[in-house]
């Protein structure tokens, strides 16, 4: 999946130094010049193998439009006729269908737009209002007739309440963070950078403006390869379609002309087109956890109910007070736990009671893992509490609510639960795909919103536990590039989850979700570290290069 590389001085051309390398002392590349030739990525998935064979094991994974320095020379053709290079900073891709020596190809130019590593959401992000068709050039107005239904009765209710349907709220990405990814409320913004309330409707779709024009690889048609997973003739219109409350990401967008209804058109990671009319932009939750400094500032806890009564504990008589803590506000707690019947309250600093289900405590282990004696980073996950810290051996670093599996402490591989144990970081991903075909992500639930989305005559269906839009259907969902994706176990990771706002409430399918803003400070902070210009990185087979992931109840 990952490769590493610099200027290497010496005899010898890179590809003989390379092999040679990786047979004598287990080294993966020479380091390579970040000057000298280039590599261009042209699939949406291209591996990086430790050796010059597909037989290797995969070391990481580069994505489309990536452009990395590589060898002079091919290393071998072992199952690549037209040679395996290494790359930096790691591992060797080989050049033909997925990658190629020119980095200034057409379709790696079309794919120039990389994800954002800077921000909570690599991407910009909306969910799907009705089926819509995922295009692959821009369609006249008898191509659209022909491929979306009741588009008449669309696009008179777009007329009507286009406008005021694409508002959003301040999200993840307008919270200002530090050098190292953290929050810091308050500050401004970097100079020149814009909140999404005061974004273009163009913004929002991951345009520069509102009025950018057609790409050069859409004029007199499609100029490029269809490189999305849904394979048509070259002569196709549109590849598939997607169903409603599907979550995706953009990288552009621009309007259309008379001749195509002037609609505005989304461009997809994977290059296709999508009517922006059929899809809400969203800008996520802004909700985030805190930095830690010491152990003597736990244990704290958030108020992850609606709101959290006080109470007075008096022998055994739990009085309440006419106190009420609001939702996510923070307080500190003396550590003492009371079990009065079937409730267990934890007292906090100033002698007054909460009751244990309605706040998340970020608490110091009674025991230490492995980890933390050996002063190894390491991530703590109370299901309980639905609250994780990050720790540096016995140093909390980072804490933060979560959202665990719904089905709680319940048998993980038959129920909606997290699993639990002790465990290492098997992979990392910059962004993937979740949906219903695995425990990824989660079934359903709401994301904010700040108008209600009528489509046609049609209205969302709303959660009456919560009162928020539903984006997606109950059961059945599919989730396009969710951010700072780490499985730590077959089918269970923690990952950004940008379609709602609950955290604190157990919820997912099974995996750990992470506002955005926490996810990507995880992210860049767990090993192994992702590579320059990478998607994906493996830790290793025995995954040691992982850090260490302990969830418990």
């Amino acid at each position: 999946m990952a490769c590493h590389g610099d200027a290497r001085q010496g005899d010898g051309d890179a590809a003989s130094d390379a092999a040679r390398t990786a047979s004598d002392d287990g080294s993966l590349t020479p380091p390579l010049a970040t000057s000298g030739p280039k590599m261009g990525i042209t699939a949406m998935q291209v591996w990086a193998h430790q050796s010059p064979s597909p037989a290797s094991p995969k070391v990481g994974y580069l994505r489309l439009g990536a452009v990395v320095a590589r060898g002079d020379k091919a290393a071998g053709t072992d199952g690549c006729p037209e040679g395996w290079y290494a790359v930096a900073p790691r591992g060797y891709v080989c050049v033909g269908d997925e990658a190629t020596l020119d980095s200034g190809a057409a379709i790696v130019r079309a794919a120039a737009v990389r994800p954002d590593l800077t921000k909570p959401l690599p991407y910009r992000y909306g969910f799907v209002r009705a089926v819509a068709p995922l295009y692959l050039k821009v369609p006249t107005r008898d191509e659209q007739l022909a491929s979306e239904f009741a588009l008449e009765r669309h696009l008179a209710w777009w007329t009507r309440e286009g406008a005021s349907s694409n508002t959003v709220a301040l999200g993840a990405n307008d919270v200002p963070l530090d050098a190292s990814g953290v929050a810091i409320d308050g500050a401004p913004l970097p100079v020149g950078a814009k909140v999404s309330v005061a974004m273009s409707t163009g913004e929002l779709f991951g345009g520069t403006s509102d009025s950018d024009p057609i790409p050069f690889w859409l004029q007199s048609g499609r100029q490029i390869p269809n490189v999305s997973g849904f394979k048509v003739p070259t002569y196709a219109v549109f590849a598939d379609r997607v169903r409603r409350h599907t979550g995706l990401a953009f990288v552009g967008s621009f309007p259309t002309g008379d001749d195509s209804f002037q609609r505005r058109f989304a461009i997809t990671t994977d290059l296709r087109l999508v009517p922006a009319s059929k899809v809400k932009p969203d800008s996520a939750s802004a909700f985030h956890g805190v930095a830690v400094h010491s152990i003597d500032e736990l244990p704290f806890a958030w108020v992850r109910a609606k709101e959290a009564r006080v109470y007075r504990l008096d022998g055994e008589n739990p009085s309440s007070t006419d106190t009420v803590l609001a939702q996510r506000t923070i307080h500190k707690m003396s550590g003492k736990v009371r079990r009065v019947g079937d409730v267990t309250y934890r007292e906090a600093s100033d002698g007054t009671w909460l009751k244990g289900t309605e706040v998340g405590a970020a608490l110091v282990p009674s025991e230490w893992p492995k980890a933390a004696e050996d002063g190894e980073k390491w991530i703590d996950v109370s299901i309980d509490n639905q609250v994780l810290v990050a720790w540096q051996g016995k140093t909390p670093l980072y804490a933060t609510l979560v959202s665990t599996g719904q089905d709680g402490m319940g048998d993980p591989l038959t129920t909606k639960s997290t699993i639990r144990g002790t465990f290492r970081i098997r992979d990392k991903h910059v962004t993937t795909t979740m949906d219903s075909n695995g425990r990824s992500a989660e079934g359903g639930g709401p994301a904010p919103v700040t108008t209600s989305e009528t489509v046609g005559a049609d209205s969302q269906d709303r959660d009456p536990r919560e009162g928020k839009t539903i984006r997606r259907g109950q059961g059945t969902f599919e989730l396009r590039d969710v951010p700072w994706v780490q499985y730590f176990a077959a089918g269970f990771a923690l990952h950004a989850a940008y379609w709602h706002d609950a955290f604190g409430v157990a919820r997912s399918h099974g995996c750990i979700n992470l506002s955005p803003i926490d996810a990507h400070w995880l992210f860049g902070w767990t090993d192994p570290p992702m590579p320059a210009g990478w998607h994906g990185v493996e830790a290793g087979v025995d995954t040691a290069q992982g850090s260490t992931v302990v969830v418990h109840r």
